[in-house]
């Protein structure tokens, strides 16, 4: 079958894992999430396949795909605790400021 036929060569299958790969590294969320649409149609167009070659290029994409959204999950976590710590501070801020202010009107 070839890819005129709606099935996707097994190189792009690869291409698709390097893409994934390098935007990941670089936290480039945005274009993995575009290499991931492209991947889900590239999926609904080349349908299933019985070729094991081709079992094979997707199924290294599988696990360069869970890598990649394990990540993707870890830095979401990341940031989350970050936030959080960051709205804290705030809040241990804004009490501070609160004291100076009440301390300054105390010493008049």
């Amino acid at each position: 079958m070839s890819e005129k036929d709606g099935q996707i060569s097994i190189k792009q299958w690869a291409r698709f894992g390097t893409a994934l790969r390098q935007y990941a590294d670089t936290q480039d969320w945005d274009n993995v999430r575009k290499v991931n649409v492209a991947i889900v149609k590239a999926l609904q167009q080349a349908g299933k396949t019985n070729d094991t070659e081709q079992q094979s290029a997707r199924d290294a994409l599988k696990c360069i795909h869970a890598q990649v959204l394990q990540e993707l999950i870890l830095a979401r976590d990341e940031l989350a605790t970050e936030m959080s710590r960051f709205k804290e501070q705030q809040a241990g801020l804004a009490a501070y400021q609160l004291t100076q202010v009440s301390g300054a009107l105390d010493d008049r």
